[in-house]
């Protein structure tokens, strides 16, 4: 099990392939194993490095404050760590923050970015959806009832067309060994609700690419599409699916983040 000391805590990483440096960052509540329907793919081209951020999977997890600047600096901890250089960055959801912040911080260790179903600044809805989820959690809320609740927030009407699709990914979400304490739910959704980007998004000079899913009730797409215009030279694209449309719409998913990696020069 790759482990590696980054500043203050140990995190569990993978490593795959050989070329260029592609970093997957996890969403809140989710670890390294959200990608791995997509690693094979990108990891034909590009070294893939996927990671448990601070508090998620087999990282450790401390019960202090967070923030989402904290997370961009154990991002590029790790970068230097495993000796990358310069990578292309790629998060969703809350994760597009942390990317989002290491493209800003760190303009000289970034190629390329991608930022999926993410946003300038939590609204106020979104806020208050991760405030109920952290209560859940805490009231020991079982994992399947969490899943049941959240699931409709973050898929399309039409995967739920299918409800024997919907129970065996429900058994494979049920499945992961490595389930996020309350607590640190709760720290992640804070730092998040700290977030803002929208007094420096102007300033980010890395290639930039922002997906939207155009059924995402989550985090509906004007969101994705203010932040594309706030970046300069940003590329939007919209595709089917909710706001996890990368897991619902792979293939699609998949060839425009290489069709842009391509481009990168």
């Amino acid at each position: 099990m790759p482990m590696v000391k980054v500043n203050d805590i140990n995190i569990y990483y993978e490593s795959h392939g050989k070329g260029e440096a592609l970093i997957l960052i996890s969403q809140p509540g989710s670890d390294s194993s959200e990608w791995k329907m997509h690693i094979p793919v990108f990891s034909k081209a590009y070294r893939v490095i996927a990671f448990d951020n601070r508090g998620s999977g087999r990282s450790d997890k401390p019960d202090m404050p967070y923030s989402i600047e904290m997370e961009a600096d154990d991002t590029v901890g790790l970068m230097d760590a495993l000796g990358v250089e310069k990578a292309h960055v790629l998060g969703v959801s809350g994760a597009g923050a942390i990317a989002q912040n290491v493209a800003y911080k760190y303009p000289e260790r970034v190629k390329g970015l991608i930022l999926l179903a993410t946003m300038l600044k939590m609204p106020a809805k979104n806020i208050f959806v991760v405030d109920a989820l952290a209560k859940l959690m805490n009231e020991e809320c079982s994992q399947e009832s969490l899943i049941r609740a959240m699931w409709p927030w973050v898929l399309s009407n039409r995967f739920f067309e299918n409800p024997a699709i919907v129970e065996v990914a429900i058994k494979a979400s049920l499945a992961n060994s490595n389930p996020m304490p309350a607590y640190v739910f709760a720290r992640q959704s804070a730092a998040l609700t700290d977030f803002d980007s929208r007094p420096w998004a102007g300033r980010i000079t890395a290639p930039t690419l922002v997906l939207a899913g155009e059924d995402d009730v989550s985090l509906p797409m004007h969101y994705s599409r203010e932040l594309a215009e706030a970046i300069p030279g940003a590329k939007f694209v919209s595709m089917s699916g909710g706001h996890m449309f990368n897991a619902e719409n792979p293939i699609v998913f998949q060839n425009a983040v290489m069709e842009f990696l391509e481009a990168v020069i």
